[in-house]
């Protein structure tokens, strides 16, 4: 399981989104091209098994979308059971892999070949642009590695096979996901027996806990390696001694701008800074509000350049501006064209500005502030000084939900990490 979480987390990295739209595109349609391949191909490497001569025909086989047996290449009175298991629905894959009663039906070699192949398909599926998951792909892999301890087993038990391929199932999305309660409903539906209920709990825990001791969940580490600033719904302990004040200091100094700023100085942060957002600051240097990355680009890219530093009406912006502008977020600093002596005219802010942002005081601690975050939805937070003198600035920092991860804080105090480990 630990193995499997590894390689299903490292798939990310290949799909990245900086490689672009064609690269995206080509790899899923390599995906399609390699999964169509296996699926139709490994069938014909399975010998063909002869049907159980107590089922009726046409039950074995059938050739249809559903049902329990799949002739394929096989003779009449024969089926292929790798194809039974890859050229079928998902529904009678899950009927078929969890089914009772028989012991002969599937041979060890193509539940080996089933397992390998799931494996590595959901490795090269899951992180490309296709509307792929992980969770029936874990359950046919826990299901077919749970049939193949089954079968080894063999008279050493009296347990059933498809007994076997519940709780394999069970294990494994437990080990790999961290998921218990609703797991263990699930595979109570799908075997519609309670007295499974007290096996799937002890495999569920035991399968958890070892996970536990060797990494996180499959998700939380797709979320690291993408980036993904997912806060938890509680803090660490340690965040409590730790003040926002103290964490803003650490991160290099804030940059501002002015109400009515030169264009020039607007590139030039642009270009030289990837924050999202920045404060804008009154004349009288008094905090007006925060102004997004993609607002300056677009107002750059419209040209709405000033001659004079004066303040310009929220009507002419209307004008200028529709709502679906203010709203695009793809433009790029990189395509905007701003001439030599434009670099010389103004731009007013203060219309584009956000004048209500959520402030919070530099003495608050790191764990309220992540409570905040999570509880509001918080993209951006001014952290402001609890006593200002004059000639300083109105703003200590701006906060995101990165600067909120529990690793990022580490590697910013070390003395608590070591804290930590000691």
């Amino acid at each position: 399981m630990v193995v499997i979480t590894l390689a299903f987390s490292l798939v990310p990295k290949f799909s990245s989104d900086k490689k672009g739209k064609l690269h995206k595109l080509m790899l899923s349609l390599v995906v399609s091209l390699f999964t169509s391949t296996c699926l139709y191909c490994l069938p014909f490497m399975s010998e063909c098994k002869k049907c159980d001569s107590k089922l009726e025909p046409p039950a074995c086989p059938t050739n249809g979308r559903s049902g329990n047996f799949k002739q394929f290449n096989c003779p009449d009175g024969y089926y292929n059971d790798l194809a039974t298991l890859l050229l079928t629905t998902n529904d009678d894959v899950v009927r078929n892999i969890f089914s009772t009663n028989t012991p002969m039906e599937y041979h060890p070699a193509s539940l080996v070949t089933f397992f390998l192949l799931y494996s590595v398909l959901g490795l090269v599926t899951f992180g490309i642009v296709v509307p792929s998951g992980l969770f029936l792909p874990i359950i046919l892999m826990g299901s077919a590695y749970g049939r193949m301890i089954g079968l080894a087993m063999g008279s050493l038990t009296n347990i059933d096979q498809g007994l076997y391929a519940v709780l394999g199932a069970a294990s494994l999305m437990a080990g790999s996901m961290r998921m218990t309660v609703s797991v263990c409903l699930i595979f109570l539906e799908l075997a519609n027996n309670l007295k499974l209920l007290p096996g799937t709990m002890i495999v569920l825990l035991i399968s958890m806990t070892g996970g536990d001791c060797f990494n996180p969940s499959i998700y939380e580490i797709i979320l690291h390696l993408k980036g993904l600033p997912f806060l938890d719904a509680k803090p660490e302990t340690w965040m409590s001694n730790l003040t926002v004040g103290e964490l803003a200091d650490a991160k290099a100094p804030v940059v501002t701008l002015s109400g009515v700023e030169k264009a020039g100085r607007i590139v030039d942060v642009l270009k030289t800074t990837t924050h999202n957002c920045f404060p804008v600051l009154d004349r009288e240097g008094e905090l007006h509000g925060l102004i997004l990355r993609a607002n300056l680009i677009k107002v750059l890219m419209k040209k709405w350049f000033l001659e004079e530093n004066w303040k310009t009406t929220n009507q002419e912006v209307k004008e200028r501006f529709s709502w679906i502008d203010l709203a695009e977020k793809e433009d790029r600093i990189e395509q905007v064209n701003v001439k030599r002596d434009e670099m010389e005219m103004y731009v007013d802010l203060h219309p584009f500005t956000n004048t209500a942002p959520y402030t919070v005081m530099e003495s608050m601690s790191v764990a309220k502030a992540m409570v905040l975050f999570r509880r509001v939805g918080l993209r951006h937070m001014l952290v402001l000084p609890k006593h200002r003198t004059s000639g300083t600035s109105p703003v200590v920092g701006i906060l995101t939900r990165q600067d909120l991860m529990p690793y990022n804080i580490l590697s910013a105090f070390p003395h608590l990490a070591r804290d930590l480990r000691e």
